[in-house]
């Protein structure tokens, strides 16, 4: 069941509540509609990608499923999508600015936070937490 604050930015802007649902890296990605269609037309013009980028590419574009809530705000996930990222019991919903992340509450728990400083410096990203 997403939370009412989910549905609502599903609804907004005019929005039909649908999403698109995909894999990426153990955790499952949801991306409104225009959002979605960016990320294909982005990986769609690499031209003749390498076997590791055209297998991601496969996985990430075969496996995404448009999704839409039911009036209570529930979705069944495919076992596909399910299986591929390990979802099990306890999952955890995580907000991402214009997109929501669906992971395994155990994976989401194990994640252990490093030091990533030097990374986002590089990039231009300064933080003050």
């Amino acid at each position: 069941m997403l939370p009412p604050e989910y549905r609502e930015g599903l609804f907004a802007d005019g929005g039909t509540g649908a999403f698109w649902l995909t894999a990426f890296y153990g955790r499952l990605v949801a991306y409104l509609p225009a959002d979605w269609d960016l990320v294909t037309e982005q990986l769609g013009s690499i031209p003749m990608p390498s076997p590791r980028l055209a297998h991601f590419k496969t996985k990430v574009m075969g496996l995404a499923q448009e999704m839409t809530p039911d009036a209570q705000g529930r979705v069944r996930i495919p076992q596909a999508l399910m299986q591929e990222v390990g979802l099990e019991k306890d999952v955890m919903l995580v907000g991402m600015l214009n997109k929501f992340e669906i992971w395994d509450m155990d994976k989401f728990k194990a994640i252990a936070l490093e030091d990533v400083s030097e990374e986002l410096s590089g990039l231009g990203v300064t933080l003050s937490l």
